[in-house]
């Protein structure tokens, strides 16, 4: 029996995902919309897409399912049409018995299972999925019309039968969608299936005899696909078209954004160019806007860490800074931050370079050099916009670093970023960026390092022989009060392309200042000095939190060495 959306909203808001006045207000969107309300639900912010599969599922009384768990065979995809695939909301992942398992985005959508059924001839059992993952991997399964490397050789036969054009001819035939369609195509291609792969880049770089694809996933890069010289002109242009770059314009680097769907969600492409020897090398980064900031508890803090951090963020005022090289996930820290403090009570403003995640609550403004919206003067005014808590994306300069201990002084809390290679490290640069070390002991609450390595495949992970062996040969002391020693490694399998690593996982030292740090800061002590306070009240260096995490099974000794290059201290 299919229930009323009215019936449906408020078993949301007595399981407590909602309010009463979040329903009204989606209630009202679908009214004037005629949407449903799930997803209405969830581009409010008010749920997300895996928390809304869930909730349907048990509503429905159907099971829920990752689909990035899953290995669908091509046989059971063409049982379903992708237009029809695509117009349910559905996707299909099994048969066994002459029944199809599919999972729909809407359980409660009898209309679209009858549809199901009659189109592949046999009896559906339905299970739930997100509707994010559903159209993601529509894409990925239906993949209409040719492959990458039969795009390509479309692209070659036809420049081999037409006569020679200007470069002016080319670049406007290249615009023109409907007549390009195969250029047009490959890159599409090659951005989808690098946003399917969880990548964080695209890198087109171009060699002597061809153009070279790389992706980085999990902070690695990897070969994609090589594409022929004499189609790197038109891909470089169809990016920079893409970005709004100039085109004719190709001995000075250039930097622009690009707006595109993959998967029926929006993805922002941070696009650069710069001139080498072998042409324009292009670089995209690829963010998600509609992504959700996590979780303090999911990003890999051990309890007693987490514990103590959380203890700083909730103080009144003060400054807590997140320390590490360029991609070491400090803003996804910052954002679990923000998550975890966010409430009516408390006004929060920030200041980013890009906005990387979209949060309810809070206001989020993104810096614009060019038109002369810098970190500093965006401080200054949003200093005059009442607030509580202030991200800053990054601290860059002696005038930010200034105002933002000042603003803590003023009674503000401040999170932001440094680069630097630990967290002792973090106070000296700060007093080398212009800030008076008198203010620092009032002002800073505590400076968190991190860095992200590779997780352990959860699918093909064995345990490692002789774990003790592994430590004696890398010269590393085994961490103390971890029981048994052992150690784990993927084996490699589909789900992980055979590295043996899925996702990463963040290793953390966490220095929270006290009275002790005072005298050291006003002579101008060095890091050496703030690691052995640090160390006096038990802080656990980087080294030893990812040698921990280690001996869990949640990376390996060899993937913390490759990506931190540290050394025990």
């Amino acid at each position: 029996m299919i229930q009323s959306k009215n019936i449906l909203g408020e078993k949301f808001v007595e399981a407590g995902l909602i309010t009463a006045e979040q329903l009204e207000l989606a209630l009202r969107e679908q009214q004037r919309s005629a949407g449903r309300l799930g997803p209405i639900l969830v581009q409010l912010g008010f749920v997300l897409h895996d928390v809304l599969a869930d909730f349907l599922a048990k509503q429905a009384g159907t099971k829920s399912v990752k689909l990035s768990r899953l290995s669908i065979d091509n046989s059971v995809l063409s049982l379903v049409p992708p237009d029809l695939a695509r117009r349910c909301l559905a996707i299909p992942i099994s048969r066994d018995n002459d029944c199809l398992t599919v999972a729909i985005a809407d359980p409660f959508n009898v209309l679209a299972v009858d549809q199901l059924q009659q189109i592949s001839g046999l009896p559906i059992q339905v299970v739930t999925a997100s509707e994010l993952d559903i159209l993601n991997y529509l894409e990925i399964y239906y993949s209409t019309g040719d492959s990458i490397g039969e795009s390509i050789d479309k692209i070659l036969d036809e420049k081999d039968r037409q006569a020679a054009k200007s470069l002016d001819e080319a670049l406007n035939r290249l615009a023109n969608k409907d007549e390009d369609a195969p250029v047009i195509r490959v890159v599409r291609q090659i951005i989808t299936r690098a946003v399917n792969n969880r990548a964080s880049d695209i890198h087109f770089e171009p060699e002597e005899r061809m153009m070279r694809v790389r992706t980085r996933v999990d902070g690695v890069l990897y070969q994609d696909v090589l594409i022929p010289k004499a189609m790197q002109s038109a891909v470089i242009t169809r990016m920079k078209i893409l970005a709004d770059l100039d085109l004719a314009e190709k001995n000075v680097p250039q930097d622009g954004r690009a707006s595109i769907i993959v998967g029926g969600r929006q993805v922002i492409l941070r696009v650069s160019s710069l001139p080498t020897s072998f042409g324009e090398n292009i670089v995209a980064r690829i963010l998600d806007p509609a992504s959700k900031a996590v979780g303090l508890g999911t990003i890999g803090f051990a309890p007693d860490v987490l514990e103590t951090f959380r203890g700083v963020i909730n103080q009144a005022y003060g400054v807590v800074l997140v320390a590490g090289p360029t991609g070491s996930g400090k803003s996804t820290t910052l954002y679990a931050v923000l998550n975890e403090v966010s409430t009516m009570e408390v006004g929060i403003f920030t200041l980013e370079d890009p906005i990387e995640y979209r949060m309810p609550l809070v206001r989020q403004t993104q810096v614009n050099e060019d038109m002369g919206l810098t970190f500093s003067n965006g401080l200054r005014a949003l200093l005059r916009q009442d607030p509580d808590i202030i991200l800053v994306g990054e601290t860059r300069d002696t005038e930010t670093a200034q105002l933002m201990v000042r603003a803590a002084l003023t009674g503000h809390l401040v999170f932001s970023t440094l680069h630097t290679n630990d967290s002792a490290g973090a106070i000296p640069r700060l007093i080398d960026m212009g800030v008076e070390p008198f203010l620092l002991p009032a002002s800073l609450l505590a400076v968190l390092a991190q860095r992200l390595v590779r997780g352990v495949c959860e699918h093909c992970k064995a345990e490692v022989p002789q774990a003790a062996a592994v430590f004696e040969k890398m010269k590393l002391p085994p961490p103390a009060g971890t029981g048994p020693l052992q150690l784990w490694q993927g084996q490699g399998c589909p789900l992980c392309k055979q590295t043996g690593y899925k996702g990463r996982r963040g290793i953390f030292e966490l220095m929270v200042l006290d009275e002790r740090y005072h005298d050291p800061i006003i002579h101008r002590a060095g890091a050496p000095e703030y690691l052995r306070l640090a160390r006096e009240r038990g802080m656990r260096t980087l080294l030893e939190d990812g040698l921990i995490k280690a001996t869990q099974g949640v990376t390996t000794v060899e993937e913390l060495l490759r990506e931190t290059r540290l050394t025990p201290t």
